[in-house]
């Protein structure tokens, strides 16, 4: 069964990168985007985002962070792949996720909770402090293995649309035929890489939160070095 699910995704691996393709066409369009201020565009992933930091809490509790993240990638992607039987929607769904991750990371360091706190700026690397090796060995892990996931996830999603909108193909015996080995596929493959990602990411997290502004007093002119 492990050996059908890559054979499958190695089989849409074409339909992967245009998958692709539409994201980063997305990420480009998300540039005017923001230096446009399109608000009814960036309403939607702001919004995610300050929720999704509203139920980690602050502190960034690593345990909670890697079930959020690891919990909202499986079922995002997933769906994005069901999407499928919606024919189109796949395609629609890679370039709007571009959209999207491009509005975070160049608004996201501006979200500021309730309580006062911005964690996306706290966690950026402007503070003055080396970020270690193994943080940026993290983040590169994370984009080996979550975008692939989401591109393969993707292009499977417009490979069933494409057979779906064939003359005849919308049938429930074809439907089936086509979700099952696309389910395993993903559950066997795409599930642990997610998983694997989710452990990068939290970590990655974490060392770039640890990696905060100095303490007042040791370098610099806040010290407290009375001459």
């Amino acid at each position: 069964m492990l050996s059908d699910s890559f054979h499958l995704i190695v089989g849409h691996i074409w339909l992967s990168v245009i998958a692709a393709l539409l994201f980063v066409a997305g990420l480009g369009t998300a540039v005017p985007v923001v230096r446009n201020d399109c608000r009814w565009l960036m309403a939607f992933p702001l919004w995610i985002v300050r929720q999704v930091l509203r139920i980690v809490g602050p502190g960034l509790p690593p345990v909670r962070v890697f079930l959020l993240i690891f919990l909202f990638n499986s079922i995002a992607i997933f769906l994005y792949m069901l999407s499928g039987v919606l024919l189109v929607l796949p395609a629609a769904v890679a370039f709007l996720t571009g959209v999207n991750i491009g509005v975070v990371v160049l608004r996201g360091g501006e979200i500021q909770l309730p309580s006062g706190e911005r964690p996306l700026a706290a966690a950026g690397a402007e503070h003055g402090r080396a970020v270690p090796s193994w943080v940026s060995l993290c983040t590169l892990a994370v984009f080996v293995l979550e975008l692939p996931s989401f591109w393969v996830a993707v292009g499977m999603g417009i490979g069933m649309g494409n057979k779906l909108s064939a003359a005849d193909g919308y049938t429930l015996a074809n439907l089936q035929s086509l979700l099952l080995p696309r389910i395993y596929a993903y559950l066997l493959v795409i599930v642990p890489a997610l998983f694997i990602s989710a452990l990068a990411e939290t970590a990655a997290i974490r060392g770039h939160a640890a990696a905060g502004p100095p303490a007042a007093g040791r370098d610099g002119d806040g010290g407290s070095d009375n001459r």
